[in-house]
């Protein structure tokens, strides 16, 4: 089993290991951020030593540079290589007593680097290089940068999966940590927008944020305000700029390749009817979801199933090492149903083990609809091992029922997979969002609640030359490639390479990035036109200006090299999907040879390519070493956490076949996050006791009467707990609570509860508001007035008090509030009286007894 950490295990014990300062360097220009990670190690033992370790980087990086400085007095610069090559060449300069380092993939999101013969005494520099996108966050309405920590420990088998494992030098993908550092870490950001910054901040750390650097408004510089040993948990930067969201269009110049790339990137804004719709809500309550992600995943859950819509089908699904399913088909939204979800969304706790993700979707895609269209929302922190697998299920179904199926994911978590997440929505033609335990989400559910009930979009197509190249190759009347066997002559060579070659749904309020590289002497048009079908067949057109500057350099071309790997690797490329192409057999090794040329011709570390560096000594040293027939030792370095803040979930370790009663130090190999002040606060004394997977809570079950962000001791009764907030304020806990007061068909009914609400005893205390309806509706029955009263009172409260902070997250059950007292009152001018006379009133309640 390996051992990554601070340390490193010997038979004659634990000692340190030659890790001795980690300099992070981030530049961040608009939507692209390049950063720069230097690790520096020093062999402090008496033997030659070879060390390997880990890292994360972002699902959509693209490592373009590796270099080695050795001894402050030579550098070796990595060149990419075939990884099969690459390994071989390593493994000989080791042999040779030469210094090598290899930088090799692992998977989308993780990378392994060796560093072999470090001679004792000898310090190494090794620096890294990655370029990388930046979402969009819809929770904030800014631009989310994320610096990954931690790498997200994997449920289930630790052997490789074919997309990581050619050839090359790869450890155990388990992962231990150790609970000490003897370095401190250096992290400076710098931020360069084309408009002025308007704010800065970071929901995961304490930063110093310098604005207006040298003057200017629109460069900022960030730095961590505590020097710190570790980053406990993904570091993330929010970063608002003007105008940032506009539609824009770049063109960068690429003197190495003699190029143009462009980037077209917008944030939609735009409305859409919606239309009937079968929701699937997936929630993962494996251990790792411990209790702060299991509590997010059912505020999240009840927030959406409030908000849904009258005339939808729905169903819930809890899975982990199994799955159960709420309805044995999805239900037609009613009182009924609504309840009983609500009921499993607050007695949620992850007590279902492991995390098995492709048996739960497999279930959902069989059972869901025919008749209309299906949306799946997946909320998880995504620690499973096959992602291949996953998304390759998700791309058939998806095909399967084209537009009527889409899948949106949310990562909950400090540690979550990004690589799974973002896989899965993209496959799903969906989009992937991110919370993590110290962010709110609610704003973001809501937007992909909004977003999954209204039709796709089709037809999309780029305009990005004057002449329509995009489809063709330099002989037209050639089929792209050879199907007959898995040898091929030559790669298609062509004109322009939109990547994504299949252009991704556009969402309101979600990044659209799309790439496109030009052949050398073929000029992009001034205005790129973007045209697509709406659901009901009428067209949209967006037309973008290309900004008239060119840029310089290789940023833009390696994040356009990246997507196009990415869509060889989902089998969805132009190799794939050309209309020449389409259902014939696509060789393997074709698909690899393209990925290959990808890598070398823009110095991208990739599935099938690798980072190379040897430092060949003289012979007088190579000499030493084979005299004293030294083999280098090996050394696993790196991830550091400490030991406040993971506990693993015993639950995913007995899954994973280790003994629960085993030492702390073998345990957070699995992968819970379950942290010790979470667990005191639950009242769990002992984690010894656990017996079963299904018998045991690892978190209280959420409280019924609203889902918030406090807990209360079991012993006291529900009904009996006062609200610890003000009901006058815009707060989200408030908003939770308040709509537990709405029916499925948007009514806000009368009872106790609401009442209680607004700081009254019964309807007496609406008197006034009761006898206005009365004058403006009539003799209609106590029962009807009365829901007229609470709904239009609830109405005006939404609209007057909530909305000042959280419209978007109360929107959805406004508008089906206002639809219920349409439907009551039945003329428009009786209900814009009734809403005025119920605005007046929740003003005066405001205003009496501050």
């Amino acid at each position: 089993m390996s051992i990554y950490g601070l340390c490193f295990s010997t038979e004659i014990g634990i000692n340190p290991i030659p890790l001795q300062n980690v300099i992070i360097e981030a530049n961040i220009v608009d939507m692209i951020a390049e950063v720069t990670i230097r690790q520096i190690y020093k062999n402090i033992e008496k033997n030659t030593i070879e060390a390997l370790y880990k890292f994360p980087v972002y699902e959509a990086a693209a490592i373009c540079g590796f270099e080695a400085e050795i001894d402050g007095q030579r550098k070796v610069k990595g060149i990419v290589k075939e990884s099969s090559e690459a390994a071989k060449k390593y493994t000989e300069a080791v042999q040779k007593g030469h210094s090598a380092y290899l930088l090799e993939s692992e998977s989308a999101d993780v990378f392994q680097c060796s560093v072999g013969n470090i001679i004792s005494g000898q310090t190494v520099v090794i620096k890294i290089t990655y370029v990388t996108e930046l979402k969009h966050d819809s929770e904030s309405e800014k631009i989310r940068f994320v610096l990954p920590t931690h790498i997200a420990p994997r449920y289930g088998s630790s052997k490789f999966s074919s997309f990581s494992n050619d050839e090359k030098i790869l450890n155990s993908d388990v992962v231990f940590y150790s609970s000490k550092a003897d370095y401190c870490l250096d992290l400076t950001v710098t931020c360069r927008m084309t408009s002025a910054i308007q704010n800065i901040e970071s929901p995961s750390h304490k930063i110093s944020n310098e604005m207006n650097i040298d003057g200017n408004p629109k460069i900022s510089k960030i730095t961590l305000t505590e020097q710190i040993t570790y980053l406990e948990k993904d570091f993330i930067l929010m970063i608002k700029s003007k105008d940032i969201n506009q539609p824009r269009a770049f063109v960068e110049y690429n003197h190495e390749t003699r190029t143009n790339c462009i980037m077209l990137t917008l944030v939609p804004k735009f409305s859409l009817k919606t239309i009937m719709s079968e929701l699937v809500f997936i929630v993962d309550r494996s251990g790792s979801m411990s209790v702060e992600p299991m509590r997010k995943a059912a505020q999240a859950l009840g927030i959406l199933l409030h908000s849904l819509p009258e005339n939808c089908y729905f169903n819930v699904i809890s899975f982990g090492s199994n799955y159960d399913s709420l309805f044995p088909k999805s239900q037609l939204y009613s009182e009924t149903s609504l309840s009983e979800a609500l009921k499993l969304a607050k007695t949620m706790t992850s007590n279902y083990g492991g995390t098995e993700i492709l048996r739960v979707l497999k279930w959902v895609f069989e059972n869901s609809r025919d008749d209309m269209q299906t949306s799946i929302f997946l909320i998880t922190d995504g620690e499973v091992w096959n992602v291949d697998e996953v998304v390759e299920l998700v791309s058939k179904n998806e095909e399967k029922k084209k537009d009527d199926l889409r899948l949106f994911s949310l990562g909950i978590g400090d540690s979550v997979s990004h690589n799974l997440v973002e896989s899965v929505a993209r496959a799903g033609k969906g989009y992937a969002q991110f919370v993590t335990n110290d962010e709110r989400m609610d704003k973001k559910v809501i937007e992909m609640l909004k977003n999954a009930l209204k039709p796709p979009i089709k037809d999309y197509k780029i305009t990005w030359t004057d002449a329509d190249l995009l489809e063709s190759t330099e002989d037209d009347n050639q089929s792209a490639i050879s199907f007959m066997s898995d040898e091929t002559e030559s790669l298609p060579s062509t004109k322009v390479q939109q990547a994504p070659y299949i252009i991704p749904q556009t969402y309101t309020g979600i990044r659209f990035i799309v790439y496109c590289i030009l052949e050398k002497d073929i000029e992009p048009r001034k205005i790129i036109a973007l045209k697509a079908i709406s659901h009901d067949d009428h067209p949209i057109v967006l037309d973008i200006p290309l900004d008239p500057v060119t840029l310089q350099g290789s940023k833009i071309h390696r994040l356009a090299a990246r997507k196009l790997i990415q869509d060889l690797d989902d089998k969805k490329s132009f190799i794939h999907k050309h209309p020449k192409n389409v259902g014939k057999y696509i060789p393997a090794s074709f698909v690899k040879r393209h990925i290959v040329n990808l890598g070398k011709t823009y110095n991208l570390a990739s599935k099938y390519t690798s980072f190379i560096a040897i430092d060949e000594r003289n012979n007088e040293i190579n000499e030493i070493l084979f005299e004293s027939r030294e083999i280098p030792q090996k050394r696993n370095v790196p991830q550091f956490v400490p030991n406040k803040m993971k506990f693993s979930n015993r639950m995913d370790c007995a899954a994973m076949g280790f003994n629960p009663s085993v030492s702390l130090v073998q345990t957070e190999a699995c992968g819970g996050g379950i942290s010790i002040m979470n667990l005191v606060r639950v009242g769990i004394r002992s984690l010894m006791s656990i017996k079963s997977t299904k018998e045991t809570e690892v978190a209280r079950p959420l409280s019924s009467s609203l889902l918030t962000n406090d807990y209360k001791p079991n012993s006291e009764s529900e009904s009996d707990i006062e609200s610890e907030y003000n009901h006058k304020e815009s707060q989200i806990e408030n908003l939770f609570e308040f709509l537990e007061f709405q029916s499925f068909d948007g009514k806000f009914l009368p009872n106790e509860s609401f009442y209680k609400f607004f700081y009254k005893n019964d309807l007496n205390d609406f008197i006034n508001l009761k006898q206005e309806i009365i004058k403006e509706m009539g003799n209609t029955g106590n029962e009807k007035i009365e829901e007229l009263l609470t709904t239009s009172i609830a109405i005006a409260y939404l609209e007057l008090i909530i909305f000042k902070k959280f419209k978007d997250e109360g929107e959805l059950c406004y508008v089906k509030a206002v639809k219920a007292l349409k439907k009551m009152v039945g003329d428009k001018e009786k209900e814009r009286i009734i809403g005025e006379k119920a605005k007046e009133w929740i003003n005066n309640w405001v205003i009496n007894n501050k």
